[in-house]
């Protein structure tokens, strides 16, 4: 029997709701919000991947998503990469563990822990999720409260770490069920044919091969994909809890 929880989670309809009923949970687990990041393609592309292919769903403050995502910090931080070849969950100690005077950070790494004193970021998780194939990844930063230090978090996970990853993994097949963002609504019937064939894990040369063109036309229609998004962001605002 479904509890009445997790059948909440199966009824949003949109990402506001999901958003909002996923803090309702980490809240009373001492996060006092959070960002999910999915990117289907990001071990296909590059490691870490680009902040425009993900898929990115949060309710932490402007600033600090525009200096994490945007600025690009997200790409020095300890525990996305931790994430991008790992899966479970991960404590924040790092934060404990940077040099005070940041002599031995560079730029951008002092960058980043100055973003996370400015927003009071002492203590977190980061959850990253089984991957369904190689080239795929989501996870979650879950961003304690105030009060909360790393130890009194890692107390906590080891009574409810498990409720609390599970939760995670439901919003995540929620969020991949919502309606697609704009910008896939205006590729071509080809380019939707890649990217599915990409969501499902062939590699470029079967892909290729399915679709009966060259390697080096799959990379264009790739490229197409992603200037359609760009040209969109330039004439849509994004949605209400979408990055």
């Amino acid at each position: 029997m479904v509890d009445a929880r997790t059948a909440r989670y199966l009824a949003c309809a949109d990402a506001e709701s999901l958003v909002t009923l996923h803090q309702e949970m980490l809240t009373s687990y001492g996060f006092r919000c959070f960002i999910y990041a999915a990117n289907p393609i990001a071990a296909e592309f590059g490691k870490t991947g680009h902040a425009h292919h993900n898929r990115i769903l949060h309710n932490c403050p402007k600033t600090l998503i525009a200096g994490y995502v945007g600025e690009n910090l997200y790409r020095v931080c300890p525990i996305v990469k931790w994430a991008m070849s790992n899966t479970g969950a991960e404590p924040w100690s790092h934060l404990s563990s940077a040099t005070p005077d940041g002599t031995a950070l560079s730029r951008a790494e002092r960058e980043l822990y100055e973003l996370f004193t400015a927003h009071a970021i002492t203590a977190g998780y980061t959850v990253s999720l089984p991957r369904r194939h190689h080239a795929a990844n989501a996870e979650f930063g879950l961003i304690g409260a105030e009060h909360m230090t790393q130890g009194a978090l890692i107390d906590i996970w080891g009574e409810y770490g498990a409720d609390i990853f599970a939760y995670c993994h439901l919003f995540h097949l929620c969020a991949t069920a919502l309606p697609v963002s704009p910008h896939l609504r205006i590729l071509t019937e080809r380019q939707r044919e890649a990217l599915e064939l990409v969501i499902k894990g062939r590699t470029m040369r079967e892909i290729a091969f399915a679709m009966e063109i060259s390697v080096q036309r799959l990379r264009n229609i790739y490229a197409a994909q992603e200037m359609s998004y760009r040209l969109t962001q330039q004439r849509e605002p994004p949605l209400r809890h979408w990055f």
